[in-house]
């Protein structure tokens, strides 16, 4: 088996917040192999999009503490990095694209000066070779006329546009790993479908691993052969994708995928999971997804069920599965 692109053993990040620690992850452990394509899911909260700015170390660390066994991407120690080795990791070897390009892009700064800093800086390409190459990126993402757009500040575009932007400045390096974050989510079904062949197309010519964040399991059916389910800040679920959705083991991504909209089932038919998700500033030394399941016992209520294996190359945390061991 080749190096992990990406090793994660017990990851914890905290917030501090007016005198309270918010939980945000809890205990997360995932690996992931070059050119490997993997989906995290869970509902709002459930840390998934704190978990992967952690391995780029994209949170305010004045607020934010992250601690773990082990935080390696490409073979480095993430958390013993100091700023300069961190911006020499971004880019080449790790890019994000975040769920808000305007908020993410900076305001002030024209379209084609963001996408080049990279290639200037990590290429060494000089002012007009890195304009060059970025006009052509923006025409692989789909912009017309890129001879212009890139002149263009963000709030020139649409934000379908801006998103490809973004795309860009994530791809223009050609990173071992991509991280998308809810990159579809403002934008309107025909525009989503663009972007996510678009991403697909360059994941497989590129031969990048990818992490695509979402609350859609409808989605990521279409991009990843792994889906990973969060919950309370943990891995509640890790399994291939034709699996998790055949069988799901854990009752809370059976509960996500009974909400879940699909053409073959009636919406009246769809169950929403009753209750609400926990608090993270909520210290819980037990299942999280007890006060919502319907098969939650004793143990449940007491106990912080293990991730273990349950076959199939599948990893579950329930004391009571539905399929894949008891």
């Amino acid at each position: 088996m080749s190096a992990s692109i990406l090793d994660i053993e017990d990851l914890h990040v905290t917030f501090r917040q007016g005198g309270r620690s918010i939980h945000a992850v809890r205990g997360v452990s995932l690996r992931l192999q070059p050119g490997e394509v993997v989906g995290v899911v869970g509902e709002s909260g459930s840390g998934k999009s704190v978990a992967m700015m952690s391995v780029a170390r994209l949170l305010d660390e004045k607020q934010a503490g992250i601690r773990a066994d082990r935080l390696d991407l490409d073979g480095q120690p993430v958390l013993g990095l100091r700023k300069r080795q961190l911006e020499a990791l971004r880019g080449p070897t790790v890019s994000y694209i975040f769920q808000d390009p305007l908020s993410s892009l900076n305001p002030v700064l024209t379209v084609g000066r963001q996408v080049t800093e990279g290639l200037r800086r990590h290429r060494g390409l000089d002012r007009a070779e890195a304009r060059t190459v970025a006009i052509d990126l923006l025409r692989q993402v789909g912009i017309p006329s890129p001879e212009l757009r890139v002149n263009q500040h963000p709030h020139e575009a649409s934000g379908g546009m801006r998103q490809r932007m973004m795309i860009a400045m994530a791809l223009a390096l050609r990173p071992k790993l991509l991280i998308a974050d809810e990159p579809t989510t403002a934008l309107d079904v025909t525009v989503q479908a663009d972007i996510i062949r678009l991403v697909q197309g360059i994941q497989r010519e590129v031969g990048m691993a990818m992490i695509w964040v979402t609350h859609d399991l409808a989605l990521l059916a279409r991009v990843a052969r792994r889906v990973v389910v969060m919950y309370g800040g943990r891995i509640v679920e890790d399994a291939p994708s034709s699996v998790l959705y055949s069988a799901p083991a854990h009752p809370y991504t059976r509960g996500l995928l009974d909400s879940t909209s699909r053409f073959d089932v009636p919406f009246r038919q769809q169950t929403p999971i009753p209750g609400t998700p926990p608090d993270p500033a909520q210290r819980i030394e037990a299942c999280a997804f007890a006060p919502r399941c319907p098969r939650a016992t004793d143990l449940c209520r007491s106990r912080i069920p293990p991730l273990e294996d349950r076959g199939q190359d599948r990893r579950a945390a329930c004391f009571h599965p539905l399929t894949g061991g008891a």
